[in-house]
C-alpha cells in the first residue's frame, strides 16, 4: 500500500508532508480521509455553485486547500485557492467557467489515491463520463451498491480516468465537451483497450449512422436516453457476460 514513488512522481511533497504528520501511518490515515471526503465536497461545491453561495463555495474551497497543502498536494492547492479567492469576490463568472478544472482536479486526486491504496473494498470500479449532472447521478445512484463509480463530465477526465485505473468497465456519452465520446472511443482503440474493457455508449441519438459508427469501435452495448433501471441491469449483465466469455 505504500507506494510513496507513486505519489512523488505524480509531484506529491510527500517529503514535507512526512515532517508535519511525523509519521507515515499518521500520513496515510490523513491521505485516505482526504480522500475518501472528495466526493461528497465536489458535490457540495457544485450545490453551492448553482445556489450562487459564493461565500459557502469559498469556505469549502479553503478547506480542501488547506487539506491538500498539509497533504503535499500543492499544485491542486493552488486550483482550490484560486476558487477560493473569486468565491469571496462574488466572482460566480469565474467560478462558472473554470468549476470543470476543479472538478478534473479532484477526479484526478481520487484517481491517484485510488491506485496508491488500491481497491480495498474489493469492488471493481466502473467508469461514467457523461457532461449531464442528472445522468452521472442516476446511474451512480443504481450500482453503486456493487461497484466503486469514477465520474468524468468531459473527454479529457475520462482518459485521465482510464490512464490511472484498472476499469472494469466504461459508460460513455458521446456528445460532451473538450473531447468526445467518439475521441474517447479513438484513444482506446489506439491502446489496444478496446478488447480489454467493455465499452457500453450512452446517447441519445439513436440514428442508424451513430449507432453503426459506435459498434465499428467495437462497443459492447448502447444505453438510450432516457433509460430505466431495467435498462441499466441489462448492459451490467452484457458486461459481465463480457467476461464469463472468456472464461469458457
Amino acid at each position: 500500500m505504500e507506494k510513496i514513488d507513486l505519489l512523488v512522481n505524480h509531484g506529491v511533497d510527500v517529503k514535507s508532508s512526512l515532517e508535519f504528520w511525523g509519521d507515515l501511518e499518521s500520513y496515510n490515515e490523513n491521505l485516505k480521509e482526504f480522500k475518501d471526503s472528495l466526493k461528497e465536497k465536489l458535490n457540495s461545491l457544485e450545490y453551492y455553485k448553482n445556489s450562487k453561495d459564493c461565500e459557502n463555495y469559498a469556505i469549502l474551497a479553503h478547506s480542501m486547500k488547506s487539506e491538500a497543502k498539509y497533504l503535499g498536494f500543492m499544485k491542486e492547492a493552488e486550483v482550490f485557492l484560486a476558487h477560493e479567492l473569486k468565491g469571496k469576490e462574488n466572482d460566480i463568472n469565474y467560478i462558472n467557467n473554470n468549476y470543470q478544472e476543479l472538478a478534473s482536479t479532484v477526479n484526478s486526486i481520487i484517481a491517484l489515491l485510488d491506485q496508491y491504496f488500491g481497491n480495498e473494498n474489493g469492488k471493481k470500479i466502473i467508469l461514467i463520463a457523461d457532461d449531464s449532472n442528472i445522468i452521472l447521478n442516476f446511474l451512480e445512484k443504481n450500482i453503486h451498491d456493487h461497484f466503486d463509480i469514477l465520474k468524468a463530465r468531459n473527454g479529457n477526465e475520462a482518459i485521465d480516468i482510464i490512464q490511472k485505473n484498472e476499469l472494469y468497465a466504461i459508460l460513455l456519452d458521446l456528445n460532451m465537451p473538450s473531447l468526445n465520446g467518439f475521441e474517447v472511443l479513438n484513444y482506446l482503440r489506439d491502446q489496444k483497450l478496446m478488447e480489454k474493457i467493455p465499452v457500453v455508449i450512452i446517447t441519445g441519438d439513436d440514428s442508424e449512422e451513430t449507432i453503426k459508427k459506435a459498434f465499428n469501435y467495437g462497443v459492447l452495448d448502447i444505453l438510450n436516453k432516457p433509460f430505466t433501471e431495467e435498462n441499466i441491469n441489462r448492459v451490467l449483465t452484457s458486461i459481465n457476460n463480457f467476461y464469463e466469455r472468456d472464461k469458457i
